[in-house]
């Protein structure tokens, strides 16, 4: 009443008297008074409270009903839309059981799948790394140099040297102190933690204090997968290990040594900390109980064996500190004071006490045989165990979640509604309190056992059990807050005419959220005003990627199977975020969009997305790589303006296909990236047969992945200058490329860019060398009858570019398919005892062939059905190729100078040579291309290989260099031209050659000058002397100087003539000239190298060309 003051006796005499008559006349104790007072003043009173008597004052009866007030501890409850008349959509989990529905189960109507955000386990991610600051130091690189300015520039002002000739000043370069193996254990208790390892990794590669943050996975069988798992003893390196300590690797048998020894290994040789994601209290029922004391270290960032420490209930009887025996791991909470202790430790100089929980790991432990067997307890012992040992916020948070279905987002998402501080390590008291049993579905799975969900719903007050709706939209507006701006991290569903899912979804809704945020969650396109009509057909693809107007890039992720299995819909979320985040888009820049089958990512226009296209070739497939059965995915970047084709089907166990446009293709071709393992391939338009791709793909995933290789052709490869790859071996490779506007094209080895700047090109290596098969197979003949036949056939590529572009495999199986059809229809025609009218009918072969670009030659040979089969035909055998048949046919005979004539350098000396080059190059090497760490040989020339200086001036024939050095070799070769010996019997070849009526021109790239001071005492009768051009540009294998030789006879046509060498580079230009080659294999090594070049005929001395020499007839007219 009004009159009534607090401690007035009238109002407590008339409640007690009110409980005894409710308890039978038994009257409370004072105590039972307190507690009852206490609770009533911290109940709410909610909407149901009963009207009280009407007072004399009171409010008229139309009053409405006062508005209930809120719980001031309570978390303000968001907004509902209900208020303002808007429904709000209530969300649901995908049902265990897969059957039909249940009575009044959601299933009952079509849903729309989405992803639902779940709030984060870190809470203060920015606490987190501010703890870690005392680690985010630089030091002095031990492998990177970099300009140090103030030395240069004294430098250059006490020495006074002028611009070409000074030297900068280097010091090694300043970087992060610490590189961070982040260690995740991947046991059977850990898939609940993964979002925490998730969000944990991601803190700490964001707060810069490590250099790098390497995520390495421990599976269960006590190995370590990922790169830095070998840790080096340079100071350089800490390792965090985040696991829950309570998986098979933490206990004693075969991958408990063998996780401990890695533990061990790590401790010796640098700092290790284990962070046990669950709390403090619960440690001593884990593998690894720890032990608080203080904890130091002899010197900063020292390993952990050299770690001491003193525990703080360790002493001895006259108070001096227990010393620690065991090797000290210390074990850390995810949380910024622990973090920040750890830090400080690994920071400190030394002798500082750091207060730790340290754990000893000499052994892994035995399992207990006293541990309780939580399935035999009854509910009643389960819930009181529970409330004895767990927290009251654990215990609170039992109660709530007793509402609904305890799956770990659910959880996650109830915990962050109703607790004002929640903490992960709250959670894990439920979900290890025995409570829960796992149930078939997702990582996180649970149920309440039977009996359990009735007694913690009693512990909730009677106002909390029955105002549900407020609780789902508590828990709906913490998706609301996040719908759009952070990805999906659990699968669930709403009811949706317009949805694709018709299987059963849980009955009990867990959160009501907005229309619009379940239209952002499932993916659905706002409404928009109707669009003119498009062509037919131009819609299929681009409705696929998102159907939205190309002046922006789309992503769409789309993999096969993903209804029915949550788990690869959640990795595949975790691994389009990913991707996403190493990428250079900020999230601002993109807007993902949740499929039936997939993600559609839009960027924003003008958005670079090479650095997109690296981080899905490099992360994709590792990220895929933890589902025993991955899904197969399909990427598909596109930023053109024309709609995307259907890429091939993948092959083999291929996770992965990436497709992209030529224009992004063409980047990713000029960029450092291209040097990886990725392979793309084109995808031509079937109706355009020379028209360039309109894509290119990329299968990823198992070894099997790659396309089966096809016949002849190899790559395709990327290369930056196709001066690069020199010239191919006429007669046996082709070189095909791409030119700047798609199309394919065949290499010109002397101008591969006519007049245009050089480009990143894709090639392809073509072997035109013959090939050969054969079979005996049996056809029909007419009447029943049947013919023997030995079929042979011989193909080799004629048009490279046609071959290139057809994309063939299996080229022999085709031919002999087709010649076996066509051989087939004339056999039919003939009975089996006219074996000869269909031998004559079918010796002609079929008019046409099913491969492009290759000549086919064929043979068939019948028999009658029953007569002995006869063997593959064989062609003629060319004769063998002797040096006097060689001769004989030529009237002027070209000799190289440098082998067959003499030897101007021995290895020694070629080497001094070329190292004499290589000092010009590096005298006029400009200061910025030194500093900038290009190599001085250009097109990635190894320097190692430039052993002769030929080599050296072919290296540098197109650069600004090469007149210097032509010079320079001219003044090397004119001294060592008076010592250079002659090839044995070299000059008696000479003179019989003349003898015989044959010019004998002598050629090489060696210079003129110098092969006629060394040739002028032996005074041979020579026709000419060609050596190398003024334009280096213009050395062998370019014919120039052979023409010129030949060219110089004065006939009217062309003499015919012969060339003998003694390098590869000879051969090639003899080759282009269209001349015989004659080997001089003076070594093993020339020899190999010629005959891998295609050279047929070599001789290892000059008897062989002098016995022919001098039994050669005189040429006609001569």
């Amino acid at each position: 009443m009004a009159s009534d003051h607090p401690g007035a006796p009238e109002p407590l005499a008339r409640l007690a008297d009110v409980l005894a008559g409710a308890a039978g006349g038994r009257r409370p104790a004072p105590l039972e008074l307190a507690e009852l007072l206490w609770l009533a003043r911290h109940m709410d009173t909610g909407a149901e409270d009963p009207a009280p008597p009407e007072p004399r004052d009171g409010p008229p009866p139309d009053r409405p009903a006062p508005v209930p007030r809120e719980r001031e501890s309570a978390p303000r409850p968001a907004p509902r839309p209900e208020e303002h008349g808007v429904p709000r959509a209530p969300l649901h989990l995908p049902s265990p059981a897969r059957s039909g529905d249940g009575p009044g189960g959601a299933g009952a109507e079509p849903h729309a799948a989405l992803l639902a955000p779940a709030p984060p386990m870190l809470r203060r991610p920015l606490a987190l790394q501010r703890a870690l600051r005392p680690l985010k130091r630089r030091v002095e690189s031990p492998r990177g140099r970099e300009l140090d300015e103030h030395a240069t520039a004294d430098r250059l002002a006490r020495l006074d040297a002028a611009p070409d000739s000074w030297l900068p000043v280097m010091r090694p370069a300043r970087e992060r102190w610490l590189r961070l193996n982040l260690v995740h254990d991947a046991g059977p208790t850990m898939p609940v933690w993964r979002p925490l390892v998730r969000e944990l990794h991601a803190v700490l590669a964001r707060s810069g204090v490590f250099r790098t943050v390497n995520l390495l996975r421990a599976d269960p069988d006590g190995t370590v997968h990922g790169p830095g798992a070998h840790v080096p003893a340079d100071g350089r390196v800490a390792t965090l290990v985040l696991s829950d300590c309570m998986g098979p690797q933490w206990r004693h048998g075969p991958a408990g040594a063998l996780w401990y020894g890695t533990l061990h290994r790590w401790a010796r040789s640098a700092p290790l900390a284990v962070v046990q994601p669950l709390p403090e209290h619960l440690w001593r029922d884990t593998a690894l109980p720890a032990v608080p004391g203080l904890l130091s270290a002899p010197y900063p960032a020292a390993p952990t064996a050299a770690l001491a420490f003193t525990p703080y209930e360790g002493t001895h009887p006259d108070g001096t500190p227990t010393p620690w025996s065991t090797l000290p791991i210390p074990v850390l909470e995810p949380g910024p004071d622990w973090l920040a202790n750890w830090a400080s430790l690994l920071a400190s100089p030394g002798g500082t006490g750091v207060p730790a929980a340290v754990a000893a790991s000499d052994r892994p432990p035995v399992d207990r045989d006293d541990r309780t067997d939580v399935g035999r307890l009854t509910p009643e012992e389960l819930v009181l165990r529970f409330r004895a040992a767990a927290s009251p916020e654990a215990f609170r948070l039992a109660g709530h979640l007793a509402l609904g279905r305890p799956d770990l987002p659910v959880m996650r998402l109830v915990q962050a509604a109703t607790s004002p501080d929640p903490r992960p390590q709250h959670l894990a008291e439920v979900i290890l309190s025995g409570m829960l049993t796992a149930v078939p579905g997702p990582p996180g799975s649970y149920a309440f056992r039977p009996g359990v969900r009735d007694l913690l719903l009693r512990g909730l007050p009677r106002t909390a059990r029955n105002r549900t709706a407020e609780l789902l939209d508590r828990v709906g507006g913490l998706i609301d807050e996040g719908a759009g701006r952070v990805p999906g991290d659990f699968l669930a569903s709403t009811p949706s005419r317009s949805g694709t899912l018709t299987g059963p979804a849980d009955g009990e809704a867990f959160a009501t959220v907005s229309p619009q945020s379940a239209r952002r969650l499932s993916g659905a396109a706002e409404p928009s005003p109707p669009r003119a009509a498009s062509p037919p057909g131009s819609a299929s693809r681009a409705g696929s990627a998102g159907a939205a107007p190309r002046d922006h890039a789309t992503v769409t992720f789309r993999a096969d199977g993903l209804s029915g299995r949550p788990e690869a819909r959640i990795t595949l979320e975790y691994a389009v975020h990913q991707v996403l985040s190493r990428s250079s888009l900020t999230p601002l820049q993109y807007e993902v969009r949740v499929l039936p089958d997939g993600y559609d990512v839009r960027t924003e226009p003008g958005a670079y997305l090479l650095p997109l296209l690296v981080a899905i070739l490099r992360g994709l497939p590792q990220a895929l790589a933890g589902l025993p059965d991955p899904p197969r995915l399909e990427v598909l970047l596109w930023d053109a303006p024309t709609a995307p084709p259907e890429p091939p089907a993948p092959h083999g166990r291929a996770g992965v296909v990436v497709v992209v446009p030529p224009g992004l293709y063409e980047q990713f071709a000029a960029s450092s990236a291209a040097r990886g393992p990725a392979r793309f391939r084109p995808v031509y338009d079937a109706g355009a047969p020379s028209a360039p791709p309109v894509a290119w793909y990329c299968p990823l995933g198992a070894a099997d992945a790659e396309p089966p290789a096809r016949d002849l052709v190899r790559g395709p490869f990327i290369t930056h200058d196709l001066r690069e790859l020199g010239a191919p071996a006429p007669g046996r490779t082709a070189v095909v490329h791409t030119r700047p506007d798609g199309t394919l094209a065949l290499l010109n080895p002397v101008q591969p860019y006519g007049t245009r700047r050089p480009h990143p090109a894709t090639y392809y290596l073509v072997d035109l060398t013959s090939q050969q098969a054969s079979r005996t197979v049996t056809l029909p003949g007419a009447r029943g009858g049947s013919f023997t036949a030995a079929v042979a056939l011989a193909w080799h590529v004629t048009d490279p570019v046609a071959f290139v572009r057809a994309e063939v495999t299996g080229v022999a199986e085709r031919l002999l398919a087709h010649l076996l059809d066509a051989t087939a229809r004339v056999t039919r025609r003939h009975p089996v005892r006219r074996a000869g009218a269909a031998q004559r009918e079918v010796a002609a072969g079929p008019a046409t062939w099913p491969v492009p670009g290759v000549a086919v030659s064929c043979s068939v040979r019948l028999a009658r059905g029953g007569a002995p089969l006869p063997g593959p035909p064989r062609g003629p055998e060319p004769p063998g190729l002797r040096p006097a048949d060689v001769l004989a046919g030529a009237d002027t005979v070209l000799i190289g100078f440098d082998g067959p004539l003499a030897r101007l350098f021995s290895s020694r000396t070629a080497r001094e040579a070329a190292l004499e080059l290589l000092a010009v190059v590096a005298e006029h090497r400009p200061p910025h291309d030194a500093l900038g760490g290009r190599p001085p040989a250009p097109g990635d020339v190894p320097q190692d290989a430039l052993v002769h200086p030929l080599e050296v001036l072919r290296a540098f024939a197109h650069d600004r260099l090469g007149p210097v050095l032509c010079e320079r070799l001219d003044a090397i070769e004119l001294r060592a031209a008076p010592d250079a010996p002659m090839t044995y019997r070299s000059a008696a070849l000479v003179r019989a050659l003349h003898a015989s009526g044959r010019r004998v021109v002598v050629v090489g790239d060696v210079g003129e000058r110098a092969v006629r001071r060394c040739l002028r005492p032996h005074r041979l009768p020579l026709a000419g002397v060609h050596g190398r051009s003024r334009d280096p540009a213009l050395l062998m294998p370019h014919p120039d100087c052979l023409g010129r030789a030949l060219s110089a006879s004065g006939a009217s046509a062309a003499p015919a003539g012969v060339l003998i060498g003694s390098s590869v580079a000879e051969f090639t230009a003899a080759q282009q000239a269209g001349l015989p080659f004659v080997g001089y294999a003076y070594t093993s090594a020339v020899r190999r190298s010629l005959r891998e070049a295609g050279c047929e005929l070599t001789v290892d001395s000059m008897a062989p060309l002098l016995e022919a020499a001098r039994s050669l007839p005189r040429p006609r007219g001569s």
